[in-house]
């Protein structure tokens, strides 16, 4: 078999919100010195690419922007395709603001008429956003979230993460969202034509059973869960591997490809 190439989630697998999960900068180095590829694929919209590439280079990894592709860059990729210039109501940090800005779009946070409701994850979301992005639609803007995780692990506390957001608007509107990040087909679909690699080669690394091994195989990829993050409790019948963590990939790594 040949050697294969890596998606890999972050929060939950290389890192506990700010802590290094042990182990990772070292099996990440172990794949780069089998010369198989990876792309760190991440649900995270409160960071860009550089921003993440700072997070983790500071707690030990050794990696650059172009390994990282983050939802919200996935998301303004979709925008680009629909709409050359877009005029959108942004729910999300302000570094989202930048990022669309960089694209040609403009971006508001009150409420006026606008072409797409956007919708990222803020820490301490509130109801008043929901309620704006609730008119915005009714009145015809196309809404659109990155993703829909019910929860996301920070430091050893598992917060509320963009789902529930997400399914508060979609309560008091008529109209589905588009959805973005993984578990979604298109995501995946998206990374593989971004890094090349042949979806019959690649492997997904996460610890979300839903988001990452579920959205993974529905897309025709391998997948290995660690039981770290969200996976500590849970696992998903039919997942090719499940390791304890990412710092046990070396060894499973000889064991199935070194032959």
């Amino acid at each position: 078999m040949a050697q294969p190439d890596f998606f890999i989630d972050i929060d939950g697998v290389l890192c506990d919100g700010p802590n290094l999960i042990n182990g990772g900068p070292e099996s990440l180095s172990f794949l780069r010195s089998q010369n198989s590829r990876f792309l760190l694929v991440t649900n995270t919209t409160r960071m860009s690419a550089s921003d993440i590439q700072y997070k983790l280079n500071d707690i030990g990894y050794k990696i650059s922007s172009e390994e990282i592709f983050p939802v919200s860059q996935a998301t303004v990729e979709y925008v680009n395709s629909r709409y050359s210039h877009a005029h959108c109501f942004l729910i999300g940090d302000e570094n989202l603001d930048s990022l669309f800005r960089s694209h040609g779009h403009t971006v508001t946070r009150s409420d006026e008429p606008v072409d797409l409701v956007i919708i990222g994850h803020v820490q301490w979301a509130h109801f008043g956003e929901i309620d704006i992005a609730r008119r915005l639609v009714e009145a015809g803007a196309e809404p659109v979230a990155m993703h829909k995780d019910p929860t996301w692990p920070d430091g050893g506390i598992t917060r509320i993460g963009l789902g529930p957001i997400v399914a508060a608007l979609q309560s008091a509107i008529a109209r589905k969202i588009t959805l973005i990040g993984k578990p979604e087909t298109t995501f995946f679909e998206t990374a593989l034509a971004r890094a090349g690699y042949p979806r019959s080669n690649t492997i997904m690394i996460g610890d979300s059973p839903q988001t990452d091994i579920a959205g993974a195989a529905g897309a025709g990829l391998r997948t290995l869960q660690v039981r770290t993050g969200n996976g500590v409790s849970s696992s998903l019948n039919g997942c090719d591997w499940i390791l304890d963590s990412i710092a046990d990939l070396p060894q499973w790594y000889r064991s199935n490809f070194n032959r």
